[in-house]
């Protein structure tokens, strides 16, 4: 699979519309503001892994912390998905036939190549940016500025909430050996890491604005409540829930694929996310999660070098 052509663009994509699944559970308990922070930290830092990778594989110490970290993280998005479509379904019931339900697409995905799923993501982010765009629009002419501008939880949850949206950037770095473009093209992709930032505050502040943070604080996801509150449905919200099953299911099919390039090796990091979120092993706070992407990505800093292309 190492001869598999992929554009820095394909990359790009599909970590923004994975992005966007942390971005949507951030929004109504972090402040849109210190996401932006997030946004130019995250952007930064970026540039700075671009720089010491180049077009290199990673270390292969590095690509096994990266698929533990990676597995941690997609049972984490694994449990958070399943729990967010059982609330739109009435709630009740065991949530482990619904994680099952989730990981069945994942596996699949796994055991395709690596060139097929990035061509899924790209046309996957169409409709994601057309349902991101329509709540938007709805939802900005309706936003409350007094609500908007008090400050939404602690700075610490809001940084560790626009951590965790912005690692989605560190999912780019295994395949970035794989692009066959002119050198430098990579470094165009970080417009889209800070399109994702951008995204996901817009997100934080639209929430906010139409919610109140102390409404949004006590909501089990409040970004698609509010979102119903667009359409004076349930039923809007409901469909919002459905349609991020998108990006959700982007950012784990992209965690998956940080454990190889062998076709059985992703669907195995799916299996083994499912044993993770069954067991409630994942269970883990954000500000946990978030350092230790940060730690990662000091790491990768430090010691990138793999071979050459």
């Amino acid at each position: 699979m190492s001869c598999e052509k992929l554009s820095a663009r394909q990359l790009w994509v599909a970590a923004l519309t994975g992005g966007l699944s942390a971005g949507a559970a951030a929004a109504g308990r972090a402040d849109w503001r210190w996401l932006l922070l997030s946004t130019a930290l995250g952007t930064a830092l970026g540039w700075l892994l671009l720089w010491r990778i180049g077009r290199r594989s990673l270390h292969p110490a590095l690509r096994a912390l990266y698929g533990a970290w990676a597995a941690v993280m997609l049972a984490n998005v694994l449990g958070r998905t399943a729990e967010r479509v059982q609330q739109a379904m009435g709630g009740g019931g065991h949530i482990g036939w619904l994680l099952a339900l989730l990981a069945v697409p994942l596996v699949w995905m796994g055991w395709g190549k690596a060139a097929a799923f990035f061509r899924a993501a790209e046309i996957l982010w169409l409709a994601v940016l057309a349902a991101a765009g329509v709540v938007l629009l709805l939802g900005l002419p309706r936003v409350n500025w007094n609500w908007a501008l008090e400050p939404a939880g602690s700075w610490r949850d809001s940084l560790a909430a626009g951590g965790l949206t912005m690692s989605a950037g560190l999912l780019v770095l295994p395949h970035l050996y794989k692009i066959n473009e002119e050198p430098g093209s990579e470094f165009r992709g970080l417009a889209w890491l800070s399109a994702l930032g951008l995204a996901s505050a817009a997100l934080a502040l639209l929430t906010a604005g139409l919610l109140s943070p102390t409404v949004a604080a006590q909501l089990d996801g409040p970004f698609f409540v509010a979102a119903g509150l667009l359409g004076d449905s349930a039923r809007l919200e409901g469909l919002a829930s459905a349609l991020w099953l998108l990006p959700d299911l982007t950012l784990m099919g992209l965690l998956a694929r940080t454990w190889g390039e062998k076709r059985h090796e992703p669907a195995l990091a799916a299996a083994v996310g499912l044993g993770l979120a069954l067991t409630g092993a994942a269970a883990i706070p954000d500000w946990v999660l978030s350092l230790a992407g940060l730690g990662l990505a000091v790491l990768t800093a430090l010691f990138p070098q793999g071979r050459d292309k």
